[in-house]
């Protein structure tokens, strides 16, 4: 088998995955740095009065065409104090331009909101629109013996090159500050609850999407006030694609010189079974970026060679007037 029969195989498989795994759902290494993607609990959880986030993500070109991620968001709290998050993702897969545009709108509420604790419930919704350019594939009967041939008829038939479909989610955040300069995060959250049909051939019964189930445990300890280690569990259930994500922050803030936030960051996570990833960023003030990187280690490297995903996300946090989101004495560093 040449490594060019490998890549195309590699492609029929992820393309597979994104048609009856993935759904509507999109993926960041990153995932905090995304979090109306993460959890609609956490929309309005922040310092300042206006959040701003974008997101994007290039996967697996080594193999083939790209697999591109773009989201933005914002998130802000009203007069009323009723958090508001608008989300827009755009994801381009494979050679067959598999496009999904999303929009989805969220809020959230505080449950317990103490000095010591703090839980959160959020409600997401939304619409998604799934198309695919049949013209950039290729296909068994339109090779005419000798070479592929684009002027011959590919006998096939698909009853739709473009859907559409509703989507509904929910989600948990409880924070706890514990012992000694300890914090802990739980979260939970639930994606696709309507289980909406992505079936571009009309099939009968409907192919409805599989829930995604989201779960991070995080615990922060504060060393000192200037270092602080964050290590965290991330899993992710849907259907019959599970994924576990383990690894640690470690976070130096600078000196806090004419009232500017500035801090760095590294950290190194492993997916099991699929990558390890390194991340990078800075805080300065309103501004916050980082960067991540995927080592592919999965039965894909023979066409990766071990070029998985780069990232990138930058946050912009408005500040009206001061306020505090929480009377938590250790406060999100999600900006």
């Amino acid at each position: 088998m040449t490594k060019k029969h490998l890549r195309y195989i590699i492609l029929i498989v992820l393309s597979n995955s994104i048609f009856y795994v993935n759904g509507q759902d999109f993926h960041y290494s990153m995932n905090q740095l995304s979090p109306l993607n993460l959890n609609p609990a956490l929309t309005g959880w922040h310092k300042g009065d206006i959040r701003i986030n974008s997101n994007h993500r290039s996967q697996w070109a080594s193999v083939s065409t790209p697999f591109n991620t773009y989201s933005i968001s914002t998130d802000f709290t009203t007069s009323k104090f009723i958090p508001i998050g608008i989300l827009i993702n755009q994801d381009i897969a494979g050679d067959s331009k598999f496009s999904t545009l999303q929009l989805n709108l969220s809020s959230s509420f505080n449950l317990i909101n103490d000095s010591l604790q703090q839980l959160r419930i959020g409600f997401q919704g939304g619409y998604t629109s799934r198309s695919i350019d049949i013209n950039q594939l290729s296909f068994d009967a339109q090779y005419n013996g000798s070479a592929f041939d684009p002027n011959l008829d590919a006998n096939e038939s698909f009853n739709n090159f473009k859907i559409g479909y509703g989507n509904i989610n929910t989600g948990l955040m409880y924070v706890r500050k514990l012992w000694n300069n300890h914090l802990i995060n739980i979260q939970l959250s639930c994606f696709n609850l309507n289980r909406s049909d992505q079936s571009f051939m009309g099939a009968t019964p409907p192919i409805g999407i599989d829930i995604k189930f989201l779960s991070k445990l995080e615990h922060e300890y504060l060393i000192n006030n200037f270092f602080k280690i964050k290590t965290s569990i991330f899993t992710i259930n849907q259907g019959a694609h599970k994924e576990l994500l383990i690894g640690s922050q470690l976070h130096y803030t600078l000196a806090d010189l004419f009232n500017l936030k500035r801090a760095l960051w590294t950290g190194l996570y492993y997916r099991n079974k699929d990558a390890f990833f390194i991340t990078a960023g800075v805080i300065y003030d309103a501004w916050k970026l980082g960067l991540s990187y995927d080592i592919n280690l999965s039965e894909l490297v023979p066409a990766s060679q071990k070029r998985g995903g780069f990232e990138i996300a930058l946050i912009y946090l408005f500040r009206k007037k001061i306020k505090m989101q929480s009377p938590i004495l250790i406060c999100p560093d999600y900006l």
